[in-house]
This record gives structure tokens, C-alpha cells and sequence, in this order.
């Protein structure tokens, strides 16, 4: 049995600035261990994609379809004409508010206002995330961005180069080299991975998809460049929007009662994420081809769609890391055509590269909860108070999961329950150590907290069937869903978490 030597870790390295690297730095902080911790974040502020900018002219460069996460160019910053600053577009429009309750998307210790929506808007939840992240603001470089991480197996005490460059004229927005601001460099012990994956979009192919879109220009979009349905307002062909997850549903249910027109949405399965509903949504199978001469749009089930204007794919996003290119060139790649990042023990810890993890990778958790909990366990880890299982064991774990789910972007799912156990497992690892009360205590999982998990689809339903019927309003209580629409919480089987 192969063990994965960790060594001697005192300094780390966190890319990413966001709300989870944020998290990130503060459980290696409070576990009072790491001589050296470092942030780098592109943007000037923490926040991460909650930082919203009405710019959307970087991802309308988007090759369509787009398919390729390693090329560095697809992504690029927009230089503000006002006052010079550098702005990253993320996938935050106008009109977001969250999935999940307030309540259960709170950092230990920090509380949501008390006044806030059960479902917070985007500007609720970046003050959320800026208040959480005073603390650690001093050890990130913002402004900068990593431009390449590489990892040095012979160097006993630091493994892993993490070369960086600011944000400025000088570098084209940290896109060039420059000889009048150069790179820099340092060294680290390990390096924790945040910088999250909602960059760069994934536009499936399908036959005459390149071929419209060259004769459209402008016609096909992706949904990190939605802003707002007025953006739409002007079309007069049919709006044909793909996907059936969280952001396929909201933008259908936004263009439909904003536009008041029919919104065709393609959808290959049924969605297990809420959504509102209106008359004007139309749901059709997925997409089969695309006419660009006759401006057709033909389905898998043989019906098709006339005088399609406007195409926007809700399709997600690709697993993109740019700066791990001579990791993913190597025989043991991380990232290969972007649906899944490989090797990975628990979802976070490289098993092949020791002292690498990725934090927040799995989709449909709760970020906040689970980056605390995830780096106050890595912690643990890296000071070897958690001992960890042999590589091959490792391996057989993923492997299994490899065949329950397939080599595809599902193979890091995991929803209600399954992300509740998950968080609680690491929990109970990381109160097997001796003084954990003292180092980053984790959000625990009550029944109330797990009552609300299992009742957030529903409870998004009632709570915008209640914002559509009172003129927009938005409810601050689940008991004033419970007393005006009769909404009732969902049956939790308390013995599949083993409380009482």
C-alpha cells in the first residue's frame, strides 16, 4: 500500500479570493499551524462572481460551440472606460436571488441579517461575503492573477511553484507578460484551489450550431452573458433558450413574465432544481440540428421550430484551470475535456500530487458550509492529525464512484442528501482530534437545518408563487408561506442521519 506523503506543510497557497477562498483562509488561520498562508485574486475585492458588473462584452466572444477548457484566451477582462479598473463579468444577472435559504447558507459564526429574504438577492449576499471576509482580506494579493502553478516532487519542503502577475496596463489586465511589471514567484508547501467553476461556459455542438451561428452573429449567447430580460425585448423570431438546471429554469421563468411571450425551452430531462412557472414557457425535447438557411430548429422527438432568433444555452460551465497546464499535460492529468477533475479523494484532495486540493467542487452543495468544512479537514490533514487511507484506496473509492456515475459532469453531483452526509462526515472525522473546539468549528447539521435542505425546492416554488401573487414582494418568514399558501416542510428520515 502506497502512502501519500504529505511532508512538512507550513506555508499554503490559496488562488482564488471568493467566497471560498475566503473560507478557505480563515480554517487554516484558526488552525494555528501554517507559518505562511496567501491568497490571490484577480478581482480587487473579495465577493468572487457575486461581484456584479452589467458588462458582458468578454463572453460574447465565446467560440461557439465551446468546448475547449484550456485555452487561456476565452476568458478575458473588460477595462471599465470611467475610471481604468479591471472587471471580470461573471454569471450573476440582474434579477438572482438564491436557491437555498439564508439560513442554511451561513458561515459558522456569521449570521445573515435578520431582516433578510429567505431567499437573499445578489446584493444581499455579496455584503454577506464581504463582511465574512474583512478578516482575511490581509493576506490576499488582489489584483493578481496565477498564471501558472507547477509542482516540484524532489523539493522535500516546497513542492509547488505559484508564478503570478498583477492586474494592470502594463500586462493587458494580467493577460501578458510584461518587462516593466515582470512575474513573480514563490514557493509554497501546498496549494488549495478556489477559484471556483463558473468561468468559463460549456456550449454543447450540434449539427449546424457553428454554421448559425457564423450567419447569425449575435444569435447564439450563453447564459453567463443574461443580464436581464430586457436584453431580449427587441426579437421578433422565436427565443429558444437550452438547459432545464437552476439557471435554464430562472432565465425561462424570467424572459416569459417579463417578455410576456412563449419562451421555447429545450430540456433533455426532467429537472430536479425549482423554478417558477408560467403559461408562456414551452418545453420541447433536446436539440437534434440547426437550420441555418431556414432559420429551423429541429428536436430529437422529429418537431421542430420555426424563425428562431435568439438561442441562449443554460448549458453550465466547463472545469477550467488554465494555470495547471503542465499538470494536465503530464500523464496524470487533472482537467482533461473539462466534464470532471480526475483523482480526487473525497472530491478535494489530489491523491497524485500531494498537498493539492480543489475546494467546493462537487454541484448543488451549499459553498459556504462545505469550504469551512473542507479546509478545517485539510487542515487537519496537512498537520497529520487526520491520517488518511492508502492511494489505492483512495483510488478504489473514486473508481466507484467512476462507475455509479460515469466519466461526465454527474460524477460530481451531489445533492439532497447525499451533500448532507457528505458535510457531515468530515465533521465527525474532524472531531475524532484532539482540541478541534479551539481551530475552525463547522456549521453542524440540526434537524432544523436539514428540514429547510430537503424543503428548498419547494419552499423557492411557494416562495415565488408568493412574490408573483403580491405584486413582487418578497417574504421574509417561511411562516408566512405556511399560513398564506399552505406550504409544508418535507419529511427528513431522521435515522438516515442518525439523529433522534
Amino acid at each position: 500500500m502506497t502512502e501519500l506523503k504529505l511532508g512538512n506543510i507550513k506555508s499554503i497557497a490559496v488562488v482564488g479570493g471568493g467566497p471560498c477562498g475566503s473560507a478557505a483562509i480563515k480554517s487554516l488561520l484558526k488552525e494555528n499551524a501554517f507559518s505562511r498562508i496567501v491568497g490571490f485574486e484577480r478581482r480587487f475585492e473579495t465577493g468572487g462572481l457575486w461581484n456584479y458588473s452589467d458588462e458582458t462584452s468578454n463572453t460574447q466572444k465565446l467560440p461557439v460551440p465551446s468546448l475547449d477548457p484550456h485555452d487561456p484566451s476565452l476568458l478575458t477582462p473588460f477595462k471599465k472606460p470611467e475610471d481604468g479598473s479591471y472587471i471580470w463579468p461573471s454569471a450573476i444577472y440582474e434579477l438572482l436571488d438564491t436557491n437555498v435559504p439564508y439560513q442554511i447558507m451561513e458561515y459558522s459564526g456569521t449570521k445573515f441579517p435578520e431582516s433578510s429574504k429567505i431567499f437573499p438577492t445578489k446584493q444581499e449576499v455579496l455584503d454577506y461575503f464581504k463582511e465574512y471576509s474583512k478578516e482575511v482580506e490581509q493576506y490576499i494579493k488582489f489584483g493578481t492573477i496565477v498564471v501558472d502553478v507547477s509542482f516540484f516532487p524532489e523539493n522535500e519542503n516546497e513542492k509547488w511553484r505559484v508564478t503570478y502577475r498583477k492586474v494592470c496596463d502594463e500586462t493587458n489586465g494580467g493577460l501578458e507578460e510584461s518587462d516593466l511589471v515582470p512575474d513573480e514567484v514563490e514557493m509554497f508547501d501546498a496549494v488549495l484551489l478556489a477559484s471556483g467553476h463558473y468561468d468559463l461556459p460549456y456550449v454543447p455542438d450540434r449539427p449546424g450550431l457553428k454554421e448559425w451561428s457564423a450567419k447569425y452573429p449575435n444569435s447564439v449567447s450563453h447564459a453567463k452573458s443574461f443580464r436581464h430580460a430586457r436584453q431580449f425585448k427587441d426579437a421578433k423570431g422565436e427565443i429558444l433558450l437550452v438547459g432545464n438546471s437552476a439557471s435554464g429554469l430562472d432565465l425561462a421563468y424570467q424572459l416569459a413574465t417579463i417578455l410576456k411571450r412563449p419562451v421555447y425551452k429545450s430540456a433533455r430531462s426532467k429537472s430536479s432544481l425549482p423554478g417558477g412557472s408560467s403559461d408562456f414557457i414551452k418545453t420541447v425535447p433536446d436539440i437534434e440540428s440547426l437550420d441555418p438557411e431556414t432559420k429551423q430548429v429541429k428536436f430529437v422527438d422529429g418537431t421542430t421550430l420555426d424563425n428562431v432568433e435568439k438561442i441562449i444555452f443554460a448549458t453550465g460551465y466547463l472545469r477550467h484551470y488554465p494555470y495547471l497546464k503542465s499538470l494536465n499535460s503530464s500523464d496524470k492529468p487533472l482537467v482533461t475535456n473539462g466534464e470532471r477533475i480526475r483523482n480526487l479523494y473525497k472530491q478535494l484532495l489530489s491523491y497524485n500530487y500531494p498537498g493539492l486540493a480543489f475546494i467546493c467542487v462537487p454541484r448543488y452543495i451549499l459553498p459556504t458550509r462545505v469550504s469551512e468544512t473542507q479546509t478545517s479537514w485539510l487542515a487537519k490533514v496537512f498537520t497529520h492529525k487526520i491520517k488518511l487511507p492508502s492511494v489505492e484506496q483512495m483510488e478504489e473509492e473514486e473508481n466507484k464512484l467512476l462507475e455509479e456515475r460515469g466519466d461526465c459532469p454527474k460524477f460530481h453531483n451531489m445533492m439532497y442528501p447525499e451533500d448532507v452526509l457528505y458535510s457531515r462526515s468530515l465533521n465527525e472525522e474532524i472531531k475524532t482530534v484532539p482540541g478541534w473546539e479551539k481551530t475552525m468549528v463547522p456549521c453542524e447539521w440540526t434537524y432544523e437545518d436539514i428540514q429547510l435542505r430537503a424543503s428548498a425546492n419547494p419552499l423557492k416554488e411557494a416562495y415565488l408563487k408568493y412574490k408573483e401573487l403580491n405584486d413582487g414582494k418578497c417574504v421574509t418568514s417561511v411562516d408566512e408561506l405556511e399560513n398564506s399558501l399552505g406550504f409544508q416542510y418535507a419529511e427528513v428520515d431522521k435515522s438516515l442521519f442518525g439523529l433522534d
